[in-house]
């Protein structure tokens, strides 16, 4: 497949998140909390979406960031780590990914 727009150190990231038994609205408040007081901060985010999946058990938070040492610099931040100690105990399992565009349309 041959990428359709110039190369870019973009980089999304995608993470799947499933909440322990009863944590589900918990995990819930801190994260938007977190990406609503948070987001505007962060130096070189782009922006991010939090999703709900339908079978009402998991979650994909997406981030995008204008190149990849912005968000290495985001992932090794005091800031982020405490975030994740904050909601690590909440979740049963986290699967986390980034990504690179070979395509775009629209605005996302």
């Amino acid at each position: 497949m041959t990428p359709t727009n110039p190369p870019s150190d973009e980089v999304i990231t995608l993470s799947k998140v499933t909440p322990k038994a009863g944590q589900k609205d918990s995990f819930v408040e801190i994260q938007t909390q977190f990406q609503q007081s948070v987001a505007p901060e962060i130096e070189g985010l782009i922006g991010g979406r939090f999703y709900a999946a339908e079978d009402g058990e998991s979650f994909v938070i997406m981030s995008r960031f204008r190149s990849r040492d912005d968000l290495d610099n985001w992932t090794g931040s005091p800031r982020f780590a405490e975030h994740m100690n904050r909601v690590r105990p909440l979740l049963e399992a986290a699967k986390p990914g980034r990504f690179t565009v070979l395509y775009q349309s629209g605005t996302v």
